[in-house]
């Protein structure tokens, strides 16, 4: 890995199985995207099923994900990865395989509530290797899971072409837990121990209160990224008059411009403290989410998506290390994540009113305005001691 990563051998033995396992859910996340159009042709699905089943997903991400701190506090970190990972291994293999929606609804709210647990254990073991070696990883291990998405999506859409489906699911499925089963061995088994103390109440609610505000912001930066995922084809196909190609394109950028700058964030964040690079991030994200509607002009939009995925990439990052870096760091990532995944599911119907009545420009700029009010919290209610993650003011 390039020293702009890793620095030292040190470094690099802590990176790389923590790395293995973001690419490992991210790329599984990138099959199942493969897999939509494929099992709803085969189950002959309406839209309002095919919805439904995508909420069992997302419902079973983020209620696994709300409970997942109890699982890591009692059994471990290394432990919660391995056992999550298998089991989010074993029902991406049964997604193809389910012959009825009576099978597949129960297979994919499992799929996702395994592997809303991995993302919860993996970002708290990522915590700990912030704190252990005391720099910021965590933007180059999103970036991980980024560049795994895009990796299984594409190689997935290649297999689909020549093979199936179900071999394009298997086969992948297969690659990632060979991926894992190398990488876990390196995981820590052992985290650096919590000072244990008595926490008097008014403490506790503090402490409450700090997670509960890096939610709401990982809330509407999940919303925001939900606006291109949901919306920029359709805008640009239906209002821009775009063709179907470089209508698909405005997410393509999207999802690159943040896996760039995902492996470029834990450099900048050595160079910028952690509230400048969010507030930083928000503005930016605000200011490409409305140069489309607002220029009306695909090419345009296409620049805006790229300058949004830039804004956007590295503020959930951002928000993992600052809640690792609070006492019961599994409980607090579990917050933050639960309340974002929340956001990016209650996103989709939100917006789609907003469309329907004032067109769809203005869900484009609801998102900036929700771009917007990350800079706003970041700066009014995120204290500088709670924004400053591992070396983050180095």
């Amino acid at each position: 890995m390039h020293d702009s990563i890793v620095d030292t051998d040190r470094d690099r033995h802590a990176w790389h199985p923590t790395a293995a396992m973001f690419f490992v859910n991210g790329a599984l996340i990138g099959m199942w995207a493969t897999q939509i159009p494929a099992f709803k042709e085969r189950l002959g699905l309406t839209p309002f099923v095919l919805s439904l089943i995508l909420l069992m997903l997302g419902g079973g991400t983020v209620v696994a994900m709300a409970f997942s701190a109890y699982l890591i506090q009692r059994i471990g970190v290394a432990r919660s990865i391995r056992i999550s990972a298998t089991v989010y291994c074993g029902f991406a293999g049964l997604i193809p395989l389910a012959s009825s929606v009576v099978t597949l609804a129960p297979v994919v709210l499992l799929f996702g509530a395994a592997g809303g647990t991995m993302n919860v254990a993996m970002n708290a073991h990522a915590s700990d290797i912030e704190k252990r070696l005391s720099r910021p990883y965590m933007s180059s291990f999103h970036g991980m899971w980024s560049l795994g998405g895009l990796a299984a999506a594409g190689v997935g859409a290649l297999l689909i072409h020549a093979f199936s489906p179900t071999i394009e699911a298997l086969a992948i499925t297969i690659a990632t837990f060979a991926l894992f089963l190398w990488a876990q061995r390196g995981l820590l088994s052992n985290p650096q121990p919590e000072v244990v103390e008595h926490v008097p109440r008014k403490a506790r609610r503090v402490l409450v209160g700090h997670a509960f505000l890096l939610g709401i912001v990982a809330t509407f930066a999940f919303s925001c990224e939900g606006v291109v995922l949901d919306w920029a084809a359709v805008y640009m196909r239906h209002t821009l008059g775009a063709g179907s190609e470089v209508a698909l394109m405005s997410y393509a950028v999207f999802a690159g411009s943040m896996a760039v700058m995902r492996f470029a964030g834990d450099f900048i964040r050595r160079k910028f403290s952690a509230r400048a690079l969010v507030c930083a991030g928000g503005l930016i994200a605000a200011v490409g989410l409305m140069v489309g509607p607002l220029s009306r002009d695909p090419v345009v939009m296409i620049a805006g998506s790229a300058m949004a995925g830039a804004g956007l990439a590295n503020i959930v990052p951002v928000l993992f290390s600052m809640a690792g870096a609070l006492p019961r760091p599994a409980v607090q990532i579990a917050t933050v994540s639960a309340m974002g995944f929340a956001g990016l599911l209650a996103a989709p119907p939100l917006l789609g009113l907003i469309g329907q009545r004032y067109g769809l420009g203005a869900i484009f700029c609801t998102g900036a305005a929700s771009a917007t009010a990350i800079t706003v919290l970041t700066l009014s209610v995120i204290s500088s001691s709670l924004a400053s993650g591992p070396a983050a003011d180095t």
